[in-house]
């Protein structure tokens, strides 16, 4: 009955009282917003479902299983016989560009370095202020309003004042509301991960990817789960880069708890074996049963930050694993992972949670200075920006150019492009080619322009040229730098292909099934192509590719460069030079063919493909049947085996 409180509001002083007061009212507002906006959203959803379930032959058991490339080529093949776009028929490109309109102009800023994110102050001047509440802040102010009803730039966005007011008045409202936003996320963390530390202790020392990681490594026209996915299949090797460098004070401390706790856990084990009323017997307060239990966290909490033993010290290795699926490798990170300095620039990326969880509290009190010092300092630059990499497309409207995969003005020969612009053009470390070549992997129906085909000609011709320096890289990444080639034969021969579906146009070709979409009826040509290689596979396959392109074809003295005190700098001074400093040449994490590349001027002939015979529906056939027959394909166990 004490708990319990009739007049609450005497018990307490006029601060707690008014802070407690002010806390519940907002985030009851909340609440109600979020209620209101829910009900708002509810007639958009069900005609979605609708959508869905009518036109694309999807149903709602279909929606929890089928993957995103598949509904995407549905709705590319549904503009057969409905039309969606007045400009003109929409591909797979023009629809992920409008959905990532906003995140692609986000990925540029951060490729180009273009938001400051540090504070002047002292010890903080290294330090990237870029957590959720930092990104929340910067999409309201930049592109919140940003575009009209026609996806068209407001005029009115390119006033640099009124870009910085925004950000000042930000930076208020977050300084007002800074106390209750550190309680809510306090009180978030501990409900979302108590249970979990306390099953799983030896989750103190789980790491996972930063936000600024995320940004830096997310890829244009690139979809958040597919993110996800790319550095998910990047986290063991990315454990095991970090295991390489234990700390020794951290493991001698955690080795001298483990020992200590360790004895004292096994008194109390010694004791419930003698006689198991011991258990109860107390120490102080408590009693032993609570004493043990306690002991064994914080035993498995120590044993987690031991060093592993045994461990083989290999970091320039582990490091090529990570950049197989992160595509992110800057030059002076290229055989030097060993070095303290690449060391502490991947645990900002690859951090401990709950140091995570301390800088995200900790930006919650900072962003208004961020807000209203680096980010309206980073005003000219973001209004720069947008005007030198938006373009606008028929049926997509504004856009960022980089997203548009227009290799004739940012290409880099560098990375395989047809043409070489500008370095003030050029997104950083080839961003934009290795944006292009996971759009393709993920989407292979999608057919790219005469630049984009020329690109994948030309790592074609590399990988023909030195197919035994790349080994299985070579196999694997056949079935996205070969696609063009055949798609073209395809579309170029129809009566060669012989292959149809059924529904609008009589003569449009089969598309090619998106991975992860196979049939078990698919044509015969359809599994050539993609070889039965999952996407990470074929993906990471196709990166070390353009990799080794990169590492044969960069000179050392026109390289891909960034801005001289960026981080992530690509260029190679004079100083480093005359100083010795390992240039693209003298690297080791990736051994370059010996082999001159052979430029391919045309596409080769390919012979002709016979459909298969079993006269079963095709995978986009299922788009006219009242129920989906897709099912998942049959892997490939030859590469198992190895």
């Amino acid at each position: 009955g004490d708990a319990v409180f009739g007049e609450p509001y005497q018990y307490g002083g006029f601060v707690r009282n008014a802070v407690v007061t002010m806390y519940l009212l907002l985030f009851s507002a909340y609440w109600v917003w979020s209620a209101t906006r829910l009900a708002h959203d509810a007639a958009p959803l069900a005609t979605m479902r609708k959508f869905c379930n009518q036109k694309l032959a999807l149903s709602d058991r279909d929606l929890y299983t089928i993957t995103w490339p598949e509904v995407l080529q549905r709705v590319v093949h549904l503009q057969a016989t409905t039309r969606l776009s007045i400009a003109r028929d929409l591909n797979e490109h023009d629809i992920v560009a409008r959905i990532l309109r906003k995140e692609n102009y986000l990925t540029g800023m951060v490729n180009r370095d273009v938001l400051k994110l540090s504070l002047d102050a002292p010890g903080l001047q290294n330090h990237r202020w870029f957590t959720k509440v930092i990104e929340w802040n910067i999409d309201l102010a930049v592109f919140h309003g940003m575009f009209d009803d026609n996806f068209t730039i407001v005029p009115s966005f390119y006033d640099v004042s009124a870009l910085r007011h925004r950000f000042r008045c930000l930076a208020i409202i977050n300084a007002i509301l800074s106390p209750f936003v550190a309680i809510f996320l306090s009180m978030y963390f501990v409900l979302s991960y108590a249970e979990k530390f306390y099953n799983t202790p030896s989750a103190v020392g789980a790491r996972d990817w930063s936000s600024y990681a995320y940004w830096r490594m997310r890829e244009f026209n690139e979809l958040p789960h597919f993110t996800q996915q790319r550095l998910a299949a990047a986290y063991p090797h990315a454990k095991k880069y970090v295991a390489q460098f234990p700390s020794p004070v951290v493991n001698i401390l955690a080795k001298f708890v483990s020992y200590v706790v360790g004895a004292f856990a096994a008194c109390a084990l010694f004791c419930a074996i003698v006689d198991d009323r011991l258990l109860q017997a107390y120490v102080g307060d408590r009693d032993l049963l609570w004493i043990t239990a306690v002991l064994g966290t914080i035993l498995a909490s120590s044993r987690a930050l031991m060093a592993t033993e045994n461990a083989v010290f290999e970091p320039n290795v582990i490091m090529s694993k990570i950049v197989a699926h992160t595509h992110y490798l800057p030059k002076h990170w290229r055989d030097a992972a060993h070095k303290e300095e690449v060391q502490h620039e991947f645990n900002s990326f690859f951090s401990l949670k709950a140091v995570m969880f301390l800088e995200e509290i900790a930006s919650v009190f900072a962003a208004p200075f961020v807000l209203w010092f680096p980010l309206c300092d980073s005003a000219d630059d973001i209004i720069q920006f947008v005007r030198q990499f938006t373009v606008n497309k028929s049926g997509v409207g504004d856009m960022c150019s980089l997203s548009a995969f227009d290799f004739n003005r940012h290409g880099n020969k560098h990375y395989g492009a047809p043409s070489h612009a500008s370095k003030e053009q050029r997104s950083r470390q080839g961003k934009m080619e290795k944006s292009f070549l996971t759009f393709q992997a993920t989407y292979p129906a999608w057919e790219p322009d005469a630049s984009g085909r020329d690109m994948l000609n030309s790592l074609n011709g590399f990988t023909n040229a030195n197919e035994s320096a790349l080994g299985r890289s070579a196999d694997l990444s056949a079935s996205v730098l070969k696609r063009s080639t055949r798609l073209k034969d395809l579309s170029t021969s129809p009566e060669k292909a012989g292959v149809r579906h059924r529904g609008g146009n009589g003569n449009a070709i089969l598309r090619q099934p998106a991975h992860g979409s196979g049939s078990m009826f698919q044509p015969a040509f359809v599994s050539d192509i993609r070889d039965g290689d999952s996407l990470v596979e074929a993906l990471s396959a196709s990166q070390t590719v353009l990799q080794h392109f990169y590492e044969d074809q960069a000179d050392t003295h026109d390289v891909d460069t960034a801005a001289r005190n960026s981080p992530t700098r690509d260029d190679v001074s004079g100083d480093a030079i005359k100083a010795g400093t390992p240039t693209i040449d003298m690297i080791q994490m990736y051994q370059r063919p010996a082999a001159t590349v052979t430029q391919m001027v045309s596409f080769p002939e390919e012979a002709s493909i016979d459909r298969a015979q079993n006269g079963q529906p095709s995978v986009l056939d299922s788009c006219l049947l009242p129920t989906s027959t897709v099912l998942p394909p049959v892997e490939d166990a030859t590469w198992r085996e190895h």
